[in-house]
Order: structure tokens, then C-alpha cells, then sequence
């Protein structure tokens, strides 16, 4: 694997890559289940891939959980969700949710969504019965399944161990869910900022999460503009981002504008959605900060030189392409790699 990530990154150096922007699904804003390029979406939000790269989608202000095919024409269903706001456990269409957010699937296809007016995280079983897994009335709270309180959960994530990590930005706190339903608060204080211990430490809205294989936690704090990482020991420390701005650099040099969230690839990179500069950020293995795609407020595929985003929001990883929601749409950024004048699509090799 070592040698497999060093021959990818030396092609990299050496011949350079360019990504292309396209856009996978969605049209206008608005509720339509069918074909990609004619679907249509409110707010997606939280975006996740299954094994066989099918995407799921938190479709915020449509109050349900979409599909979009790996294969194909790349066609959208709904597998939960009525569409009215409100709260109901039940299977499929006749569960209700209230401005679903982050999303996450386990190895066995559970999907995990956390449910923002309802302050719940609800579970999503293959067969599509939705249960509620977490959360009660707002608050703060650890403890056992419905007895725990949240305050406007953003994104989610999970380990090889089946453990959810949660953004609880209300709180200012990261949030762990075991896979018994069992609530403890790993990191954050009160609002602020303040790296150190994780006791001690403070986040000012944190919204993105995402984990590596070391069970490393990296998250955006997006009051703050920065991306912080809560490593394995238990430390609290600013990887990249300063004050509000746009500009690329190393680390604490670099700035972001109202960042929400964040993925890694297989060889460590981080991706940001950077929703303000209409950017997709990227944060390599030594900690610099690059302008990864996008430009200025709009709507363009293409080169991602000059592609446009509206405020993306959500972004996920699947074998070296990175999927971006944003306003109504989901876009697809394929990474693509340039040799002597030939283009290679860029596979990871596991």
C-alpha cells in the first residue's frame, strides 16, 4: 500500500493532474425523482457513498433521503421521507423528518442522518424502516439513546467500529454515539476558540467531521474559519485557517470564508467546502492550503479553473472523486491525471 500511495503521489509531482467539474444530478430547485439530469433537489445537504458508489443525500429543505444510482443515468429515488417537516418514525415515504443534514452509512448499509429541527439522529435500515437512534428535545445531555439531548446537529461520520462522531454545533461540541446508543461528549467547552486537551478545548460552531483510519477526527469550525483535528490522544490543534479571507498557503496562513465541510481521501488530503468563496479547498499531507476548484458565484462545469459553484455545501470521497451538494444541484469533480499528453482517470488501488 506504502509504495502503491508514493507511485501516485510521484506521478503527481512530476506530471501534474487537473480536475473536471460536472454535474451528476439536479436541475432546477424543486422536488422530481427520475434521471440525473432531470431530478430536482431543495438544499441538498449531507452527502454519503455506499461501497458500490451510490450516492445518498440529505435533502434538506425537501424533508427526505434521496439516491442517486452509481451506474447509468445516474437516477434519483426517494428511499425516506414524506416531504412534510415534522417528526415520525415509520418505513419509507411514511417516515417524517425535520431539515435532514449529515449523513453516514456503516459496512452493512444503515444509514445514519442527523435530523436538524428535530435535534435527533435517525436511523435508516436497507429495508428503509427509519427509526429514531438518538437525540430527544434541545439540550445537552449524554446518555442512552432517546434520553441524550443535542442542539442543531450538522455532519456525521463513523469509524470501522460501528461509533458515530457527531457535530453537535449548537453545543459547540463533537459528540460520540456507540453503536448501543450510548452518548459521551469527546470534545469542546463553551464557544470560543482554544486548542489544547479536549476538556478544555473550544469550537465556535463546528459543522464538518470526518475520521481517518488512525480514528483521528478533523473538523471545521466554521465560526472560527479554521479546520481542527482532535487526534487519537485526545489534543485539540489548528491544521489550517486564520481569519475570514480567501487565500491559499501553509496551514494558519491560510484562509476560509464560512467553511462547512470536509473529507479525506485514501492518501490523507482534506477537502473543504469553503461556501462563501464558492471553493472546494484542498489541505495536503504537510498542511498546505489549496484552491482545489470553483471561482466566483455561479453555476459552470468544466475545467475546474473556471468552474462555478453557488455556495456548496457538503462534499464526499469515492475511488478519487470528490461529490459536491450545493444549492439544487450535485456535482461530480473527477480527478483526472496528465501524462506526455494523455489523460488517465485517477483509480486508488486498495
Amino acid at each position: 500500500m506504502a509504495k502503491i500511495i508514493f507511485l501516485i503521489s510521484f506521478f503527481y509531482t512530476l506530471f501534474g493532474f487537473s480536475q473536471t467539474v460536472s454535474t451528476l444530478a439536479g436541475t432546477t430547485y424543486g422536488y422530481s425523482d427520475g434521471e440525473g439530469i432531470y431530478a430536482q433537489f431543495k438544499d441538498p445537504w449531507g452527502l454519503c457513498t455506499d461501497a458500490l458508489g451510490n450516492i445518498y443525500v440529505a435533502d434538506f429543505a425537501n424533508n427526505r433521503i434521496r439516491k442517486i444510482e452509481a451506474t447509468g443515468l445516474n437516477t434519483v429515488t426517494t428511499i425516506a421521507g414524506s416531504g412534510v417537516e415534522g417528526y415520525a418514525d415509520g418505513t419509507g415515504t411514511a417516515a417524517i423528518f425535520g431539515g435532514p443534514k449529515g449523513i453516514c452509512i456503516d459496512n452493512i448499509g444503515n444509514l445514519y442522518v442527523t435530523d436538524f429541527w428535530n435535534f435527533k439522529i435517525r436511523k435508516i435500515t436497507p429495508t428503509g424502516v427509519v427509526t429514531t437512534f438518538a437525540g430527544s428535545t434541545s439540550g445537552f445531555a449524554d446518555g442512552s439513546g432517546v434520553t441524550a439531548k443535542f442542539d442543531y446537529l450538522e455532519s456525521i461520520c463513523i469509524d470501522s467500529m460501528g461509533n458515530l462522531y457527531v457535530a453537535d454545533a449548537g453545543n459547540n461540541k463533537i459528540r460520540k454515539i456507540t453503536p448501543t446508543g450510548i452518548v459521551s461528549t469527546i470534545a469542546g467547552t463553551t464557544a470560543g476558540y482554544l486548542d489544547g486537551a479536549v476538556s478544555v478545548a473550544k469550537f465556535d460552531y463546528p459543522s464538518g467531521i470526518c475520521i481517518d483510519s488512525s480514528d483521528n477526527l478533523y473538523i471545521v469550525d466554521t465560526f472560527n474559519r479554521r479546520i481542527r483535528k482532535i487526534s487519537n490522544s485526545g489534543i485539540v490543534s489548528t491544521i489550517a485557517g486564520s481569519t475570514w479571507g480567501n487565500e491559499d498557503g501553509q496551514g494558519t496562513a491560510a484562509k476560509f470564508d464560512f467553511p462547512l465541510s470536509i473529507c479525506r481521501d485514501v492518501i490523507g488530503n482534506l477537502f473543504v467546502t469553503d461556501a462563501n468563496n464558492n471553493n472546494i479547498r484542498k489541505i495536503n499531507l504537510t498542511g498546505y492550503v489549496s484552491t482545489y476548484a470553483g471561482t466566483t458565484y455561479g453555476y459552470l462545469d468544466g475545467d475546474a479553473s473556471i468552474a462555478m459553484f453557488k455556495e456548496p455545501t457538503m462534499i464526499c470521497e469515492y475511488n478519487g472523486n470528490l461529490f459536491v451538494s450545493e444549492q439544487e444541484k450535485v456535482r461530480k469533480i473527477t480527478n483526472n491525471l496528465s501524462i506526455d499528453g494523455f489523460t488517465l482517470k485517477k483509480t486508488y488501488i486498495y
